[in-house]
């Protein structure tokens, strides 16, 4: 039997006698590779084929690139060696031409390309599993250029070797992992409602922390709602005396607002020294502020923001006289009345302030001459304070009257001067429930609908001539609670 190596040199042998020599050295390159006939036979190529090994690369080239010319995958990692020359620019004699931890074939092959579950790079992950889909460059060892090798992208941060910030923060993930501790693979590392960029470029927090500076508020609570400063070692932010975190936990008021309810009173001066609501301006439903009442004591003397107060200004006409024994006893019926206040107290502070005595006149109209009077004399206008006019006699539409009033902002009431000091003491409470607000709330207000008896009220026109008192309700079916009524709906003059 003739070996295929005999034939090679024989036909060799032919090539060379017919093609001649010349100066003594065989040139001939039958296969036309770049290598001669005499030294493929030498190198065991075939001297008959231009790639011996069918791997896309010339014979030739294979001397130049150091590759086996006899071996069509040189570096064993499962590339032919003209694929990596030709194709793909990796180096066919080392099995990782970036140095990246990836073989050349795990970083360019389809996921359905080998059927095989192999290891080429014997890194302990399966080739077809590892990294068949990544779409990496097998010529660089960080693809995306975010300061982390592919390979640890892949094994090590769960991160994507194609995308330079794979949570899609603003940071790449490289910082992330390198500079800022923070996770690459989520866009909010600490869970405080703020992305890793946004605390790192914008806001300068802890991207790592969702309390930067230690005050009980998270930090995108602070910067979106509160308004607060997340990164200050200050935790009183308006300087009231009161910490953040107890205003917003323990109190419900602004800590970037030192007055929450804009009463005039601090909410540190409220919540410590005078135990009012700071998130309501008028604690106990006055119609006064806090601040009014705390701040303006000259105004309003012995005024308390924790106990109902109502202030009347009274002025008399010359020979008239509202006694004092008669709005002492208006003042104890508001004194016992069955209204709770914040200081677990009862009733209402009632308070007449005389002021002045002014021009008689025999006849007052309500709507002629006592405006004149009220213009010109109400001293306290636009503070809150009811006001009070004693004539010697009250005219409300062309006929006389014990007195007349109206209610709501305006406060102003008329009350004619009696011989009896009692009636006109009660005519001036009858006219004061007007003022703050029992009108035509109930039928026998200002009627002679129901007895006394069934509506135990001074506004039933039934009653006694020196019955002081508001009902409470329950004496009849047709009674009515005028304190529980006023106690809801509380009338005071306007305060400007």
């Amino acid at each position: 039997m003739i070996s295929r190596r005999a034939v090679t040199v024989g036909v060799l042998v032919v090539s060379i006698l017919s093609a001649g020599i010349v100066s003594g050295t065989t040139v001939v390159d039958i296969d036309g590779d770049g290598e001669s006939a005499l030294s493929e036979v030498r190198g065991d190529t075939d001297p008959l084929s231009g790639d011996t090994d069918e791997d896309g690369l010339d014979d030739g080239k294979e001397r130049q690139y150091g590759t086996n010319p006899t071996d069509a995958d040189t570096d064993g990692d499962g590339l032919k060696d003209g694929q990596e020359v030709n194709e793909f620019e990796t180096d066919p004699s080392d099995t990782d031409s970036d140095g990246d931890g990836l073989t050349d074939l795990a970083e360019v092959r389809e996921h359905e390309s080998s059927p095989r579950d192999i290891d080429t790079d014997s890194d302990g992950l399966s080739d077809g599993n590892e990294v068949s889909d990544h779409g990496t460059k097998p010529t660089a060892t960080d693809t995306d250029e975010d300061g982390l090798s592919d390979r640890e992208e892949i094994e090590e941060y769960g991160t994507s070797p194609i995308d330079f910030d794979t949570d899609g923060d603003g940071i790449g993930d490289g910082l992330e992992s390198n500079e800022y501790g923070t996770d690459p693979t989520r866009s909010d590392t600490d869970d405080d409602g703020l992305s890793d960029g946004d605390e790192i470029e914008t806001y300068e927090t802890e991207p790592t922390s969702a309390d930067t500076d230690g005050d009980g508020l998270d930090d995108a609570d602070e910067i979106d709602t509160l308004e607060t400063d997340p990164t200050s070692v200050d935790t009183d932010t308006d300087g009231d005396g009161v910490d953040n975190l107890s205003e917003v936990d323990d109190y419900g008021t602004d800590p970037d607002d030192s007055d929450s309810d804009g009463d005039g009173l601090t909410d540190g001066v409220e919540i410590l020294e005078s135990e009012t609501d700071p998130t309501d301006e008028d604690t106990d439903g006055d119609g006064l502020s806090d601040g009014t009442e705390v701040n303006q004591s000259d105004q309003y003397p012995s005024a308390d923001p924790l106990r109902t107060d109502v202030f009347v200004e009274v002025d008399e006409m010359e020979g008239t006289d509202l006694p004092k024994r008669e709005t002492d006893k208006i003042v104890q019926q508001f004194e016992d009345a069955p209204i709770d206040n914040p200081d677990g107290s009862t009733g209402i502070s009632l308070h007449f302030e005389y002021d002045e005595t002014v021009p008689s006149e025999p006849r007052t109209e309500w709507e002629g001459s006592y405006e004149e009077y009220r213009d010109e004399y109400r001293d306290r206008n636009g503070t809150g304070y009811h006001y009070l006019l004693l004539v010697e006699t009250a005219v409300h539409d062309g006929r006389s009257v014990g007195g007349t009033a109206a209610s709501g902002s305006s406060g102003a009431m008329m009350v004619r001067h009696y011989e009896w000091s009692d009636i006109t003491g009660t005519t001036a409470m009858h006219e004061l429930g007007h003022s703050l607000g029992l009108t035509d709330v109930h039928d026998g207000i200002d009627s002679r609908q129901y007895s006394h008896r069934e509506y135990p009220s001074m506004m039933n026109y039934n009653r006694p001539n020196n019955y002081y008192g508001y009902s409470t309700g329950g004496s009849s079916p047709n009674d009515f609670d005028d304190w529980g009524y006023l106690e809801e709906n509380l009338e005071t003059p306007q305060t400007e």
